[in-house]
């Protein structure tokens, strides 16, 4: 079995390209995505959430295993950190940046029905202090690789402190933000 790396603010730091080809599978992704946001879960569970039968589901997380992103935790399974965090990778090999796009392009595509999903059933329900403090940032801007790897570091900075609270305030919620970087083709 496979040792991922987990940072400072629990993300699973993705290295290798077995580990992202396995993510790339929109199954082992929705996986994944369901035990880092709610925690241990059960087989039934996890194939309930992914609409695939137990066995199936037995033979994804024993392929999330083998690459080191989820592990036993009693009766059940749970992912080894929080969140994901990986990089297509200047210099190595072919294979492991073919795996970085992939995961990639899964993910983009796997999270881009969110938005539809809490604006239909999430926002009508929201209190007004909750509806004024949701919201989207979406900018155009002209800027280098550097200057965009620099702008994602700053944010992950900034947002730490969220990100690694163990006693949030009372009247605190679960916010989830998505922040699409999609640079021109030209």
């Amino acid at each position: 079995m496979a040792q991922v790396e987990v940072n400072d603010v629990g993300d699973m730091v993705l290295t290798e390209a077995a580990a992202m080809r396995a993510l790339a599978d929109p199954i082992r992704l929705a996986l994944v995505d369901r035990l880092t946001r709610h925690g241990t879960a059960s087989i039934d569970e996890l194939a309930a959430h992914a609409g695939i039968d137990a066995d199936a589901t037995q033979a994804h997380v024993e392929k999330l295993v083998e690459v080191g992103l989820v592990v036993a935790d009693g009766d059940g399974w749970r992912a080894v950190g929080r969140g994901l965090f990986f990089e297509v990778p200047e210099s190595g090999t072919e294979e492991t940046q073919a795996a970085a796009r992939a995961l990639a392009g899964a993910m983009l595509l796997s999270y881009e029905r969110l938005p539809r999903d809490w604006v239909e059933n999430t926002e009508p329900q929201l209190e007004l202090k909750w509806a004024r403090a949701a919201g989207l940032f979406n900018a155009g801007m002209t800027v280098t690789a550097d200057e965009l790897n620099q702008i994602q570091a700053d944010l992950e900075i900034m947002l730490k402190p969220y990100l690694n609270r163990t006693e949030p305030p009372a009247d605190a919620r679960r916010v989830r933000m998505l922040a699409y970087f999609l640079p021109s083709g030209t």
